[in-house]
């Protein structure tokens, strides 16, 4: 088996987001602006799923994982809105996966 490079976790949180994978789990709010929101109900489920992607072998907590999000506001890459378990990604960050969707720019 090759070496597989690292997911980060707002890598597996917009791809989810994208392919509407887990939807009960965490959805947008508004993609326009990168905001999401995690189900109260169904998030330990979403972080027990993170673990498992990083391949962890102690349990994933919501707990955990927000806490990674957290440290995501100090790098500005992903913050956290008022709103209860609700976070908006930096706007950059859906730039550039946006513009590796487009087609070479023509003058």
């Amino acid at each position: 088996m090759g070496v597989r490079k690292k997911v980060r976790l707002y890598q597996f949180l917009l791809e989810l987001l994208k392919n509407g994978d887990m939807r009960d789990c965490v959805w947008w709010v508004d993609r326009e602006k990168g905001t999401f929101q995690f189900s109260s109900k169904h998030k330990e489920m979403l972080a027990h799923r993170w673990g498992m992607q990083k391949g962890n072998r102690k349990k994933m907590t919501y707990q955990k994982m927000a806490r990674a999000l957290r440290n995501y506001g100090k790098t500005g890459e992903i913050r956290k809105i008022k709103k209860k378990l609700t976070y908006q990604f930096d706007g950059m960050l859906l730039g550039q996966k946006k513009s590796e969707c487009k087609t070479s720019y023509m003058p």
